[in-house]
């Protein structure tokens, strides 16, 4: 099922106008259907809860007064949603209006679409979400499960059966919520034109989390990964500015399929965190190694717990610990360099750290570990798993 809001977001539906019910935009939605002349016969038993109603109200031609008694008997259905097609009614009358309103059906009109195109636009939507729901479940297979070479590569073909063994990967996300907007209209659109040929090819979109994979993979590993994306992205009209992009090495098995996915997510949180629209996974350095734990829920628990107690320390005493050590992690520990990019004293900044250092109850190796507690914890806030 897809929410009713989710059909604005596909090129058919951009110029529907909410006229009624705009509480109910969350209606979920299994499938489309024509009321015509089912209140002429009183047959309102066949709509069904989750079915959204296209209409012309033709059968009200003759007498508008059954607009409101049809209306109310298929909102009393439990349906998604009505749009009707201008065509004979320009509007409806205020008591259907206030009654979609009460039941949280949302009311639309449009014209210049016919009622067909609609049906299977939908319809194919609706498969396309099944579609990628498994898919995306299956990236979760191969993100969180060690499986056997023979388990990956299963899930490699149940994925796209058309891979080749050799692939590159890219995780795609939102900047910020115009992106966020206007990735997810991009999404769908993408999906709605080319799901056919996406499922016949030797690439693959995948919506996940908040972003999309997209797999690429090919019969031989001669082309590099920059030039594989740049020519993918343009390809698909991507406008890389409006996202962080993540890439990774290309990987040339179909068991390494999942190290291709991880390596694109790390590359991504790396591009969130230094504000980048393209990262690739063999230029993040120690980030190989530090980016995959951001999110392993234990050691979440303690970097969040550490950086807490030196934050509720800030609050309470009003003083600058947090602030001083991000800028002394940048300056690698040096106590001078940090000293003279806040206008302290070194004194003050050892003074700080030593402070830190209480606070947290850290001994051995100080700077090391809150070097790596730092960056988990950048990372983590810029990540949108």
């Amino acid at each position: 099922m897809i929410q009713v809001r989710e059909l604005l977001k596909m090129p058919l539906f951009q110029n529907f106008k909410l006229i009624a019910g705009e509480n109910g935009l969350d209606q979920q939605l299994s499938n489309v259907v024509i009321l015509e002349y089912e209140s002429v016969n009183n047959s309102y038993h066949v709509f069904n809860p989750g079915d959204f109603i296209l209409t012309s109200l033709f059968f009200a031609v003759n007498d508008p007064d059954s607009i409101v008694p049809a209306l109310r008997n298929v909102i009393n259905r439990q349906i998604a949603g009505i749009a009707i097609k201008t065509v004979f009614f320009d509007d409806i009358p205020m008591e259907i209006k206030q009654y979609a309103y009460e039941k949280q059906i949302p009311i639309f009109t449009f014209k210049d679409v016919y009622m067909e195109d609609l049906i299977l636009c939908v319809n194919n939507f609706l498969k396309l979400k099944q579609h990628f729901l498994v898919n995306e479940n299956n990236i979760d297979k191969l993100v969180n499960t060690i499986g056997s070479p023979e388990f990956i590569q299963n899930i490699v073909k149940e994925i796209n059966p058309l891979f080749f063994p050799n692939v590159t990967v890219a995780y795609v996300t939102p900047k910020d919520e115009k992106s966020n907007i206007e990735f997810t209209s991009y999404f769908y659109e993408l999906f709605y034109k080319n799901y056919t040929s996406a499922i016949s090819t030797h690439y693959s979109y995948i919506k996940y989390q908040s972003g999309m994979f997209i797999i690429y993979t090919a019969p031989d590993s001669a082309q590099t990964e920059a030039s594989v994306f740049t020519n993918l992205l343009h390809s698909i009209k991507l406008n890389s500015q409006l996202f962080y992009i993540g890439i990774s090495e290309q990987m040339n098995s179909y068991s390494d399929f999942h190290i291709a996915i991880k390596m694109s997510i790390s590359a991504n949180q790396f591009a969130q965190m230094n504000h980048l629209n393209i990262s690739y996974y063999k230029d993040i350095g120690i980030y190989k190694w530090i980016a995959p734990l951001a999110n392993e829920c234990t050691l979440k628990n303690d970097y969040k717990n550490l950086i807490h107690k030196i934050k509720e320390y800030d609050t309470n005493f009003k003083s600058n610990l947090w602030d001083t050590l991000i800028v002394f992690i940048q300056n690698n520990g040096e106590y001078s360099k940090t000293a003279q990019e806040l206008y302290q004293h070194p004194n003050t900044i050892r003074y700080r750290i030593k402070k830190i250092q209480e606070i947290t109850n850290l001994n051995e190796d100080l700077y090391m570990q809150l070097y790596i507690c730092v960056k988990l914890y950048l990372l983590s806030l810029n990540s949108n798993l």
